[in-house]
């Protein structure tokens, strides 16, 4: 003997509601899939290519600026800031070295909040890099630009956490500007493939 079950009427909705949620899941995920290949075709349509992208053969920006070595004047400005944009450029020695970047490099750090008793509780670490791009078989200047960041940190009072919060403001600060090192060498390497 079959047994039958009443459902109320708010069992009845609430299965409903969630068949209808279900559907305008399904119906939001098909947009958003038919959204993201229609996107994909016209940018491949219009030419666009990935700024950092290599071809076939391995040319391109990023083996461009896998060829540059990371030389500085000053060791202790510029050592993070070395490493940093060493480490964004990924020569690794898979390329032979074609460029140098030259960096400059200045640090200042400035009293931002001053208290009543004359104690400082934050300061601003500046960091700017004069850098140039040399090309290693001339021995010309080929690009020149500068690049600057500016990382805050607090003073407490413990000298420790003084110390590691600087330490931590430089880390900042060397990897904003090399990251815009990075950019600007790659645009200019991109404008000279297009000429």
């Amino acid at each position: 003997m079959l047994k039958f079950e009443k459902l109320s009427w708010s069992q009845a909705r609430s299965s409903t509601s969630s068949l209808d949620r279900k559907r305008q899941e399904r119906k939001r995920l098909t947009f958003g899939s038919s959204l993201i290949l229609g996107a994909s075709l016209f940018l491949s349509a219009c030419g666009f290519t990935p700024l950092y992208s290599t071809n076939a053969a391995g040319e391109g920006v990023a083996s461009e600026l896998a060829s540059i070595v990371v030389r500085t004047s000053n060791q202790d400005e510029g050592r993070d800031l070395q490493l940093a944009l060493a480490d964004l450029l990924r020569n690794d020695g898979s390329y032979a070295s074609k460029y140098s970047v030259s960096l400059t490099s200045k640090l200042v750090i400035r009293n931002v909040a001053i208290q009543q008793d004359t104690s400082v509780t934050r300061k601003n670490l500046s960091l700017s890099s004069h850098y140039s791009l040399i090309d290693l078989e001339n021995d010309s200047v080929l690009f020149e630009s500068e690049a600057t960041a500016i990382a805050a940190y607090n003073r407490v009072g413990s000298e420790f956490a003084n110390i590691i919060a600087e330490r931590d403001a430089r880390e900042r600060a060397s990897n904003q500007v090399a990251e815009q090192i990075r950019t600007e060498l790659a645009v200019f390497f991109e404008r000279q493939r297009g000429r």
